[in-house]
């Protein structure tokens, strides 16, 4: 299971390595839209820099990818807010323009497929220029609007010959261009490929965001090599970065991904900020923490400033630290891991139906009294294998948790066999919450084969 990434990642460098060969024998100008443009939003080569200009003052992007608590963002001396499609947007820009934020607002697209592409239809890709450019066209004047980003984490063909997707894509820039020359046009990818591939067939598209995590520590010997490659530096931001994404954090051995204590979540927040983005380069226009709100994405909690109950996460106290420069304990609440049977995630805990069985929190500090812990089991499907959007949110167990709310509690393990996750939520004096979960699997005796 620990291999199953060797081959995309070789297949990816591959091609890399061929694009990069075609590019260094035909140059091409890379993402460079609308250099020295004088709309209200643009972006100028300053020498051997580029920089994004707004309202005529230089722009620098410091916000969140999300979708709520925009008053609570700008008190932390954010100016930016990334929301990922287009309902209630009036909505969304005039409480953004309240707050003093800029947005970015993603322009949802299909995704690309080689094997069934719904580019293929031209009587949608028709009906999509039209919305999109009415939509430009409706919003194209509130003070807010800082890009349109069209489409996150494009799968960008790789190709030499646009193929209807390259073709609608470029058609749909000229028409937000056409329609709108005050703000930039952007899109998100996840890989250099992607951008390599955008620089060749789309190159009038005016900024890229990058969304990475666990490879940030990669993320300027990236942008060098493409640099390197391409004809002229291309405009970039980090559109989502902050902790191990589910994707890459170790897995138990029937799958499950093992989510990192809230307290280990904010020293990675401490360490990648001070150390990648404070130094990303001068081409990077900014940054975006990852996520602002509450969603489940694999879990609960995994990337969630804000818990489902409103509650705020001890990693908005670090992000407000790091965005003040100042150094500190941010978390005052001292948790360390969870065991469940005596083991902890990393053991692959397989467990047998309707068995009684404990679960403790170790702190790394004396435990305070005023801490307010609750526990709650959940199904699990935060899997690689197993993830989808059809899936929804997980099923709460209920009734299968002891009702103290101390540092430990009793399960009953269920009796229908399959993948559970139990909770911890500690919250301080303060309002912070800090969490941590463990997977574990009940298995029947008779299914052990």
């Amino acid at each position: 299971m620990k291999y199953r990434f060797i081959l995309p990642i070789l297949y990816d460098l591959l091609l890399f390595m061929f694009f990069g060969l075609i590019l260094m024998l035909f140059p091409w100008g890379g993402i460079n839209g609308i250099y020295n443009s004088v709309g209200v939003v643009h972006i100028k080569s300053e020498g051997d820099a580029l920089q994004l200009y707004r309202n005529g003052k230089p722009f620098y992007i410091k916000g969140a990818s999300g979708d709520s608590y925009f008053g609570e963002l700008s008190n932390m001396g954010a100016n930016t807010i990334r929301v990922y499609d287009t309902l209630n947007l009036a909505s969304v820009l005039d409480n953004a323009d309240k707050n003093g934020l800029a947005v970015i607002v993603d322009i949802p697209l299909p995704e690309y497929d080689e094997k069934y592409s719904e580019y293929d239809d031209d009587t949608k890709n028709e009906a999509r220029k039209t919305k999109i450019k009415s939509l430009v066209r409706t919003f194209k004047n509130y003070p807010a609007l800082l890009i349109w980003n069209l489409g996150n984490e494009v799968r960008y063909p790789i190709t030499l010959i646009p193929n209807k997707f390259i073709k609608t894509y470029n058609d749909l820039i000229d028409i937000i261009h056409d329609e709108d020359p005050n703000h930039l046009v952007g899109t998100t990818v996840q890989r250099r490929m992607d951008i390599m591939a955008i620089s060749r067939h789309s190159s009038k598209l005016d900024i890229i965001g990058y969304n990475i995590f666990g490879t940030i520590g990669n993320l300027k010997s990236n942008i060098e090599s493409l640099n390197s490659i391409l004809e002229k530096p291309f405009p970039y931001y980090i559109s989502e970065w902050g902790i191990d994404g589910y994707w890459e954090t170790e897995q138990t051995t029937w799958g499950a991904s093992i989510e990192p204590t809230s307290t280990k979540k904010i020293e990675q927040l401490r360490y990648r900020y001070n150390n990648f983005i404070r130094n990303a380069g001068d081409d990077c226009q900014g940054s975006l923490i990852f996520y602002w709100g509450q969603k489940h994405e694999c879990t609960n909690t995994w990337f969630n400033a804000y818990g489902q109950l409103g509650e705020k996460s001890i990693m908005i106290s670090m992000l407000e630290m790091l965005w003040a420069n100042k150094e500190g304990n941010s978390s005052k609440i001292g948790l360390d891991y969870m065991l469940l049977d005596e083991r902890g995630a990393q053991n692959s805990i397989v467990l047998n139906p309707n068995s009684l069985i404990k679960a403790e929190l170790k702190l790394k500090e004396t435990y305070d009294d005023s801490l307010k812990i609750r526990w709650e089991l959940y199904h699990d499907h935060c899997s690689l294998e197993s993830i989808s959007d059809d899936i929804g949110n997980p099923k709460k167990v209920e009734n299968l948790l002891t009702p103290e709310h101390g540092l430990s509690t009793m399960l009953k393990t269920p009796l229908k066999e399959g993948p559970y996750r139990i909770y911890a939520y500690l919250e301080n004096k303060d309002g912070l919450v800090g969490t941590c979960n463990t997977p574990f699997y009940v298995l029947d005796s008779k299914n052990e084969q």
